[in-house]
């Protein structure tokens, strides 16, 4: 018995030791083998695959795929004979050719470097069909810091090669800057590397910066969507401890983004003006197109804010063309809204625009406001009680009650300004049957009335307190209040806002008066107001 048990001992033992070798095997990554380097002839082998003799040879290059750092000698052997014999790169040998782009170049020393990049542009060359891979590949690398790597230069000279050889690989160009963004939760690092060598692209390709700047605020618009805006409220003028969450991440990476964006701004603004304004009109578009349907933002539209302080003619046409919009019926509502919003924000909160450009705005908005009214008295507008249909001449009412709230120290003491103020008949819009201070926003209703009454402008508090007692039959109430976002409010970024905190007015909107407590005034005039109700008592006065 013995003998036999120890056989199968041993037999057991060979094989698990058999199985062992096996699997180490087939662990390592496969790697191009050839009998000898210095006789190995990349023409031959790829001449007999395309002639059909034999695929042996050519099936071990293939490797190469799985050995992205192969050698430097072998690789600057097969280089160098690919280059002498670039024809040879039909389609049949497409896997060939992906397997060269697919290996690491950008470490490489400065002889196979060269062979490389030669390669690269002469089989672009010779082969068009190529130009989408080879692009790719390209950009791929565009991570990098363009400052200090090398590989990022030479990714960009060979871009600039291409598009002056094949003019219609502009497409193929740009959708490739854009298919290979770094994913949203990507390192900080990677993506600002990107951002930086996709302006780098715009310099000496400038018919695509309009593009270029489209696909940055795109990526910007979704960072900041994910900022977590109460959280950085509340460390607001404290160092924010940035941690690894996703939403700190984002953070992180939309300073970095915005800084290098102010950086751009500001070399292009110190420009002569053909370049100053031919900016300005590709950043408004990116504006017009992204951030103004945008909601949950609350940082990027500050480059356009920026942009404008930047000389008057451009605040002025950023003005007009957002009151165009607004006015345009064809608009769809939701831009409209953000329109109205983005103006009033943009007046109250531009320490650069002065005040006579603030109150001829007010005075178009106002009379925009009393035209509106004006129909409903004749019968020709939408019937009072549709109030949602009203949508628009509430987001106009927000307009002279964020600025006058939000300009309210501007106002005061200076007759001239109040004056104006006082010809724009604001008692009539807040009196109307339509009754604004009902369904606007509440507190910008309510620093409205502050700022009005302590002008002497208009009195509001008699209609927010009918406002607050009327009884309405539940069947018929309606229950909308015109939701609204001042984007220029507070920039809350740490490392880039210092580029705007100067622009911004930084004083509390509506009445800043420690002796008056609206909260107590209401009170107040509830208690002495008669209960007021019935439906068409609502309407009527």
């Amino acid at each position: 018995m013995v003998g036999p048990v120890s056989y199968l001992t041993c037999s057991m033992t060979r094989t698990s030791v058999l199985k062992t070798m096996a699997s180490k095997k087939l662990a390592q990554p496969l790697q191009v083998r050839f009998d000898s380097l210095v006789t190995i002839d990349v023409v031959s082998i790829l001449k007999d695959y395309i002639e059909g003799r034999s695929d042996v040879k050519y099936s071990q290059l293939l490797n190469l795929k799985n050995d992205p750092h192969v050698n430097d000698a072998f690789l600057l052997l097969i280089l160098q004979q690919v280059n002498n014999a670039i024809s040879l790169l039909v389609p049949k040998v497409e896997q060939f050719v992906y397997a060269l782009l697919n290996i690491s170049w950008t470490s490489r020393p400065p002889a196979v470097l060269d062979e490389y990049l030669s390669f690269v542009q002469t089989l672009v060359s010779a082969h068009t069909y190529y130009c989408k891979p080879v692009v790719k590949m390209l950009v791929s690398n565009l991570t990098l810091n363009p400052d200090t790597e090398l590989a990022t230069r030479h990714a960009h000279d060979l871009l600039r090669r291409i598009l002056e050889l094949i003019p219609l690989s502009q497409r193929i160009v740009l959708d490739s800057l854009n298919d290979c963004f770094p994913y949203i939760g990507s390192g900080c690092t990677e993506q600002v590397n990107y951002v930086r060598n996709l302006l780098m692209f715009a310099e000496y390709h400038v018919t695509a910066r309009s593009y270029i700047l489209n696909i940055i605020t795109g990526r910007m618009i979704k960072l900041d969507s994910r900022v977590p805006i109460e959280d950085l409220l509340k460390s607001f003028g404290l160092t924010i401890n940035l941690d690894n969450s996703v939403n700190n991440q984002a953070v992180q990476t939309l300073d970095e983004m915005m800084k290098v964006m102010f950086e751009l701004c500001n070399a292009k603004c110190r420009s002569d003006w053909d370049v100053h304004r031919s900016f300005y009109y590709d950043m408004y578009a990116a504006f017009e197109s992204l951030i103004l349907p945008a909601v949950g933002i609350h940082h990027v539209h500050y480059l356009m804010f920026y942009i404008c302080s930047t000389k008057p003619i451009l605040y002025e046409t950023y003005i007009e063309r957002l009151w165009t919009m607004f006015q345009n019926p064809s608009s769809p509502l939701n831009i409209r809204k953000s329109s109205a919003d983005y103006l009033a924000s943009f007046l109250g909160k531009a320490a650069f625009v002065p005040m006579k450009v603030v109150n001829f705005c007010l005075e178009r908005v106002c009379k925009w406001i009393h035209a509106y009214l004006d129909r409903q008295v004749k019968g020709e507008g939408i019937a009072v009680f549709k109030i949602r249909a009203h949508a628009a001449f509430y987001a106009a009412c927000h307009i002279p009650f964020y600025v006058v709230a939000a300009r309210h120290h501007d106002y005061l003491g200076n007759k001239k300004l109040l004056t104006e103020l006082q010809a724009l008949d604001l008692t009539r819009i807040v009196s109307s049957s339509l009754n604004p201070l009902r369904y606007c926003h509440a507190t910008t209703v309510r620093q409205f009335a502050e700022s009005a009454s302590h002008l002497q402008v208009v009195f509001c508090h008699t209609i927010m307190i009918r406002n607050q007692r009327v009884c309405l039959p539940e069947a018929t109430t309606d229950t909308f209040v015109m939701e609204t976002e001042y984007p220029f409010e507070k920039y809350l970024l740490p490392m880039s806002m210092n580029f705007v905190s100067s622009l911004v007015i930084d004083k509390p909107i509506g009445r800043d008066d420690s002796l008056y407590d609206s909260d107590q005034v209401m009170e107040e005039l509830l208690s002495e107001s008669p209960r007021v109700g019935g439906f068409m008592h609502h309407f009527l006065g």
